[in-house]
């Protein structure tokens, strides 16, 4: 679930209210700085958030590697960036929106060789290929 508060000490109300219901896996505060991490520790951080259906959490990630890239791979995480945001929007019940993504982030997933810091790019550009063409985006792996 997403909470959005306006300040710390409602966070820390709303935490405590609902610390009886059970363990609380994770969370974050989109108010503090991106920590610094090396581009393979912000991909694999990345994948392992898109793999758990944290699809807006895997965009903040990868924003923050775009934000410093240049030419071929600032495209690639541009289109990743897509991917995410698409499924965002799936999960959000905006079907032709998410399609609508996925479709713009084919062309920009393109890279020199088949994997990119361990994710199979030419796999997702197939798998999502696939899915725009079926009008029907569902779960995958990255």
């Amino acid at each position: 679930m997403d909470v959005f508060v306006q300040s710390r000490e409602d966070f820390d109300i709303f935490m405590a209210a609902i610390e009886p219901l059970g363990e609380i896996e994770f969370y974050r505060d989109l108010q503090e700085a991106p920590r610094f991490l090396p581009t393979a520790d912000a991909v694999a951080e990345a994948v392992s958030l898109f793999n758990t259906e944290r699809f807006w959490e895997a965009h903040e990630v990868l924003e923050s590697l775009w934000r410093a890239a240049q030419g071929d791979e600032k495209r690639l995480l541009q289109g990743l960036i897509l991917v995410c945001a698409a499924f965002v929007h799936e999960q959000k019940g905006e079907k032709g929106v998410a399609l609508g993504v996925a479709k713009r982030s084919l062309p920009l997933l393109s890279w020199t060789d088949r994997k990119y810091q361990g994710i199979d790019v030419d796999s997702v550009q197939r798998t999502l290929a696939g899915m725009v063409a079926d009008e029907k985006l569902s779960l995958f792996t990255l």
